[in-house]
């Protein structure tokens, strides 16, 4: 209960609008009332700082937007390394080379080569997060390739992630890399197993791979796999690039 100004009982709360009005006109003609001084004073101590930390916060985020637009690139080719990990140093400048190689601006554009995707030797959260990871950029048609061990790259394969190199690469082409082609080991159908992201298994073995173990550049990011394979996702939108690749990463290799 409120008292009224005549100190009677009333039923009116003390939020009510009649005493909120009442309050914001005080309010106004106590300012009117002050000298500049006082209205210095009560300017910064109630004043004040909300304002300054406003100003502070709008100026973050609108640093923060304008450096996610100001510095996004463009993720122009992509591959995930499974069960390995490089020098960090190493493979920044190898992505970085390649993406001049490509002919595309390091403003604007990005090459991702990304290591430290584990399907085995880490734990089974790794397994999953690593699972989840690759089939959400394999829908979203965002992989472009993948460097594997022979077990993991066996596994993708047989679930016809990867192109048929004879497909991609021009007789010359294929000719060049083809001591290093790989055919994986197809797994057995399991029946109780979801269908491939891709759609059809491959019913026989493939030229889908290329082996990395003679590729001086790739063996220059100081990986640990003694025999790491290649293959290009069908789903990939930058197919066109593969040669390209294959060429950085086979520069020791003469036409």
């Amino acid at each position: 209960m409120a008292l009224d100004t005549k100190h009677r009982k009333t039923t009116l709360d003390e939020d009510a609008a009649i005493y909120t009005s009442n309050r914001e006109l005080n309010e106004k003609e106590q300012w009117k009332a002050m000298n500049k001084e006082e209205k210095r004073i009560q300017f910064k101590e109630y004043y004040m700082i909300p304002i300054i930390a406003g100003l502070v916060a709008s100026f973050i985020i609108g640093f923060l937007i304008y450096d996610a637009v100001i510095n996004h690139r463009e993720v122009v080719y992509m591959t995930t390394i499974i069960n390995d990990m490089m020098d960090a140093e190493k493979l920044e400048e190898f992505n970085n080379d390649l993406l001049l190689q490509l002919g595309y601006s390091e403003k604007k554009h990005e090459v991702r080569f990304a290591d430290n995707y584990l399907l085995s030797g880490g734990t089974s959260a790794d397994t999953l997060n690593t699972t989840e990871a690759i089939t959400s950029y394999i829908y979203a048609k965002q992989l472009d390739s993948m460097i594997a061990d022979t077990e993991s790259f066996n596994h993708y394969a047989s679930l016809g992630c990867f192109y048929d190199l004879r497909e991609i690469l021009s007789e010359e082409q294929y000719a060049l890399y083809e001591p290093y082609l790989y055919y994986p080991e197809l797994e057995a159908p399991d029946n109780n197993s979801p269908s491939s992201a891709m759609g059809s298994r491959p019913t026989e073995t493939y030229p889908c791979g290329i082996i990395l173990s003679e590729s001086k550049k790739y063996k220059s990011l100081g990986g640990a796999q003694t025999k790491p394979i290649i293959g290009f996702l069908i789903t990939s939108s930058h197919v066109d690039n593969t040669a390209d690749i294959l060429e950085y990463l086979f520069d020791n290799v003469s036409n």
